[in-house]
């Protein structure tokens, strides 16, 4: 199952994971708000983690494997998807000019890996890019500038699909999410 039918699977409003959403407070100037989270502390108080298939999504934790900090996601797939998500209030953010950012190192093999912007809301994919990424280097993945007026809650969603049979390991960490 590619990245992209595994968000077509989420949009119909399966959960991934059962935590709480973290509420992320806009920075200090009015005109740009932001949050971050590289899976520092406790990220399943924060990281909602899903899968279907012969897949899964979890953490390394003190490992010397993440991108900065101690600790980083990872998804793993052989048949079908893995995904990590984390919620974001943004109802009192501006909201003309938002993007996403997660960093990802695709380990032994090259993979495709999808940065996902959900509206809550109706389950609506709202931004999404998926990036072909080399094997074992850490590489951004930044989705386009969206406009999320009306929108109140995001999920910005690191997802990785694989119907190979061959299974592949894509870290994650350092999620960033910006508007203006």
């Amino acid at each position: 199952m590619t990245a992209v039918v595994a968000a077509a699977t989420l949009a119909t409003g399966a959960t991934v994971g059962s935590a709480a959403a973290a509420t992320a407070h806009p920075a200090a100037t009015a005109s740009v708000a932001s949050a971050s989270d590289g899976f520092e502390g406790d990220p399943w108080a924060h990281w909602e983690k899903g899968s279907s298939g012969e897949a899964n999504a979890d953490g390394n934790y003190n490992q010397g494997t993440a991108h900065t900090g101690l600790n980083n996601g990872w998804l793993y797939a052989a048949h079908g998807w893995a995904a990590e998500r984390y919620g974001i209030a943004i109802d009192s953010w501006p909201k003309s000019n938002c993007r996403a950012s997660i960093w990802a190192y695709p380990v032994d093999y090259d993979a495709q890996v999808e940065l996902q912007i959900w509206d809550p809301n109706g389950w609506r994919l709202v931004g999404t890019t998926a990036p072909y990424l080399k094997k074992n280097s850490w590489q951004q993945i930044v989705t386009s500038s969206i406009n999320l007026a009306g929108v109140n809650k995001v999920y910005v969603q690191a997802i990785y699909g694989n119907d190979t049979g061959v299974g592949q390991f894509v870290r994650i960490d350092d999620l960033a999410f910006t508007c203006s």
